[in-house]
């Protein structure tokens, strides 16, 4: 059995490595001791740090909250660059800043390790289904090296391009993601206020040509159920869309849609804070509007 080594077993990077677990011996790391106890009662085993972790495999996946944890994770003290093998591949599944990502491939290249970006985008949903969207940066010689492993977690797997451009396209994907759920928010708030019963808008118009993200998953599985759980924290939208506007500054692209956005966002956050799941957007809605979409 092929050995294959997972860091990060949060929301997302927990389905991920469950699918792995099917095939592989899997090797795994977390801050969170819980994570770790759910993994190796499956059998997988825990290690102590990254490090330890690079010293039984060499295809090696993140899943971490920024880039910023990823440079830790590699180059920091215990970090997997104190044992990776060369020959190493380093899978980085993060939501993370192309600019950083480029600058450690760059780095861990001139060490004869590949460093490639593969963000994920459907949420645990996908990822458990396993038919989640996985966009990968890199060469097409790296990228045909990790599809068979990419290809027994997913059946949605795509080539994006050169190293960050995985990053680059999933930071403008979470931010349309943003737009449209705003959008989508203010039509059904809109439409509650005229008398519309709100499972009956969101069912027409996700046959129509307003359907998204939101109208298929966000409102009826998680707001109109009253769930209002979705596994994904303002805080982290926040930073997702805040890297879409680093790169829209970076190139001298104006983005007031996505602006507006991340201030609507904004009252979310002030409201309930950064760790509040992104479906409490709802409730400000209501408290905007005065509209109870909501059961």
């Amino acid at each position: 059995m092929d050995k294959i080594g997972f860091i990060g077993l949060g929301n997302m990077g927990k389905p991920l490595a469950e699918r792995l677990l099917k095939k592989y011996k899997l090797f795994v790391y977390d801050l969170n001791e819980q994570n770790l106890n759910y993994f190796t009662s499956k059998g997988a085993t825990s290690c102590s740090n990254p490090s330890e972790l690079a010293m039984h495999t060499s295809r090696i996946f993140l899943c971490l909250p920024t880039s910023k944890i990823v440079e830790e994770v590699v180059n920091g003290k215990n970090g997997l660059m104190k044992s990776a093998m060369k020959g190493t591949y380093i899978i980085d599944m993060t939501t993370g800043e192309p600019e950083i990502t480029r600058k450690i491939s760059k780095y861990l290249k001139s060490k004869e390790i590949s460093f490639v970006d593969a963000p994920v985008s459907g949420g645990p949903k996908g990822a458990n289904q396993g038919n989640i969207a996985i966009m990968v940066g890199g060469t097409e010689s790296q990228f045909a090296k990790i599809k068979p492993i990419m290809d027994d977690i997913s059946s949605n797997i795509f080539y994006a391009g050169k190293i960050g451009s995985g990053h680059s396209i999933k930071a403008g994907n979470n931010l349309l993601n943003l737009i449209c759920r705003m959008a989508s928010f203010e039509v059904i708030s809109l439409l509650v206020k005229d008398g519309v019963d709100p499972k009956k808008a969101v069912e027409i118009i996700q046959k129509s040509s307003g359907r998204n993200y939101a109208t298929e998953i966000t409102l009826p599985d998680n707001i109109l159920s009253g769930k209002m759980v979705q596994g994904f924290s303002t805080g982290l939208m926040k930073k997702d869309a805040g890297v879409a506007t680093k790169i829209a500054d970076s190139n001298q692209v104006e983005i007031p849609l996505g602006k507006l956005s991340q201030e609507l966002l904004k009252k979310t956050i002030d409201e309930f804070g950064e760790d509040a799941d992104m479906s409490n957007v709802a409730l400000t809605y209501e408290k905007l509007t005065g509209a109870k979409i909501r059961p």
